[in-house]
């Protein structure tokens, strides 16, 4: 169970960036989730951030590459695909 605490400090420290975050290429989700290390969930929260693809640092343009961390909150980032719309 992930402590209220800590999950007050990744909201605040995520609604600081979240629309700048949004509008980078490539991002498709910015949220604060149960952290993930080596395939197994964690108490740990943390800020992760849903990209189309995850590139190494030296092919990200200058000022685009994501933290290790925000005011302290590890921040994760990982591959995913856009959610598809019900028809």
């Amino acid at each position: 169970m992930s402590d209220p605490e800590q999950v007050k400090t990744a909201t605040e420290a995520l609604d600081d960036v979240r629309s700048a975050w949004m509008s980078r290429q490539g991002v498709i989700s910015v949220e604060v989730a149960r952290r993930w290390i080596d395939g197994v969930p964690t108490d740990e929260v943390g800020i992760r951030v849903t990209v189309k693809k995850v590139l190494p640092p030296e092919d990200v343009a200058g000022g685009e590459v994501f933290p290790k961390d925000l005011k302290g909150v590890p921040v994760d980032l990982v591959e995913g695909t856009p959610p598809v719309p019900e028809s």
